[in-house]
C-alpha cells in the first residue's frame, strides 16, 4: 500500500511542478514583453527601431534615444525592482504573520520612511525626491527595528508583531502629520512623494540600492522553508529541525531590506504587496518558495506606468465600438 500511494503521488507532484514552472515562465515572458512596450510608449511615442538603437548603439544627438536612455529606462528598472521587492516582501510578511491581509507597510516601514522624509524637508530643506532616498531607507529600517524590539524579537508571536507594527505605524504617521502642519512647503513636497511613482528615479540611485534588493531576496529565499514549517505549528517546526527564531529573524530582515528599499526608491506604493501574493498562491499552491518566485514578476505588471493608460483607452474604445 505505501508503495502504491507513493506511485500515485509522484505523477501529481510532477504535474504540480510543471504547472508552477509554466506559470513562472509565462509571467517572466509577459513581463519582458511589457517592459519592451513600456520603453516605446509615453507622451512621446518612439519607434521600435529607435528603442533598439538606444539599447545597442546609443546616439546622444537623438532626442528619442535620450528620452529612452535617461528617462524611460531608469523608470523601467525602478518599476521592475520595486514591484519585485513589494511582491516578495508581501508574500513573506503574510507567511510570517499568518495574516492574509498583511502588507509590507504593516511593520511601520511606510510610517518610518514618511517621518524621515518629513524631517529632511523641514530640517534640511531638501525638496528633490532624489535626496530623500537614504532618509527614507533609514527611517524604514529604524521603524522596523523598533517594531521588532517591542514585539519581542525572534520569539515574537504573529499577533504581537501585528499589534506592534500597527501601533508604531499609527504613531509615526501622527507625528508626520503634526510636522506637516508647521510648513506649507513641506506639505507640498511631501504629498508628491507619498503618492509614489518612478518619474524621478535615476540609474545612480538604483545602483546604490541594488545591494539591498539582492540581500533581501537571498534572505527571503533562505527563510521560505522555515516559514513553511512554522505553518504546521511551533512544536512541529522544531521537531523537523527548524530553528524558528532564526527563521523569523531572517524573514524580518528580508522584509525590511526589500520594503525599505522599495519605499526609498519609489515612495509608498499601496496594495500591490497585499493583492499579488494571493494570486501567486492561487497559481503556485501553498508553498512559500514558489509563492515568492511568482510574486516577483507579477507585481511589476502593475508598476509599469505607461502600459495601463493605453490598456484603459483601448478597452474604452472597444466598449464604444461595441
Amino acid at each position: 500500500m505505501p508503495d502504491t500511494a507513493l506511485a500515485l503521488a509522484a505523477p501529481r507532484r510532477r504535474a504540480a511542478l510543471s504547472s508552477r514552472a509554466l506559470w513562472l515562465t509565462g509571467s517572466l515572458v509577459a513581463l519582458v514583453l511589457l517592459a519592451a512596450v513600456s520603453l516605446r510608449l509615453g507622451l512621446r511615442p518612439v519607434s521600435w527601431a529607435e528603442v533598439w538603437q538606444a539599447m545597442i548603439a546609443y546616439d546622444p544627438a537623438s532626442a528619442e534615444q535620450i528620452v529612452i536612455r535617461q528617462m524611460r529606462l531608469p523608470r523601467l528598472f525602478g518599476a521592475v525592482l520595486t514591484g519585485a521587492a513589494l511582491g516578495i516582501s508581501g508574500a513573506l510578511i503574510q507567511g510570517l504573520t499568518r495574516n492574509p491581509l498583511a502588507d509590507p507597510g504593516l511593520l511601520g516601514i511606510n510610517g518610518g520612511a514618511a517621518l524621515a522624509v518629513t524631517g529632511c524637508i523641514l530640517l534640511l530643506g531638501i525638496t528633490d525626491p532624489a535626496g530623500f532616498v537614504w532618509a527614507a531607507l533609514g527611517g524604514a529600517l529604524a521603524a522596523a527595528l523598533l517594531v521588532a524590539v517591542l514585539s519581542g524579537g525572534a520569539l515574537a508571536s504573529p499577533l504581537r508583531l501585528l499589534l506592534a507594527g500597527a501601533a508604531i505605524s499609527s504613531l509615526f504617521l501622527a507625528l508626520t502629520r503634526a510636522l506637516l502642519l508647521a510648513s506649507q512647503q513641506a506639505l507640498d513636497v511631501y504629498r508628491f512623494w507619498v503618492l509614489g511613482g518612478f518619474e524621478g528615479v535615476q540609474i545612480q540611485t538604483i545602483a546604490a540600492l541594488a545591494p539591498f534588493f539582492v540581500l533581501g531576496t537571498l534572505a527571503a529565499l533562505a527563510a521560505a522553508s522555515g516559514l513553511d514549517a512554522l505553518l504546521l505549528g511551533e512544536d512541529s517546526a522544531r521537531g523537523l529541525g527548524v530553528r524558528t527564531g532564526a527563521a523569523r529573524l531572517l524573514a524580518g530582515a528580508a522584509i525590511v531590506l526589500l520594503s525599505g528599499s522599495a519605499v526609498a526608491l519609489a515612495g509608498p506604493i499601496a496594495f500591490a504587496g497585499l493583492i499579488v501574493p494571493h494570486l501567486a498562491r492561487w497559481t503556485a499552491g501553498p508553498g512559500l518558495r514558489w509563492g515568492l518566485a511568482l510574486s516577483a514578476p507579477l507585481v511589476p505588471f502593475f508598476c509599469l506606468e505607461p502600459i495601463w493608460p493605453v490598456v484603459c483607452r483601448s478597452l474604452a474604445a472597444a466598449c464604444r465600438l461595441g
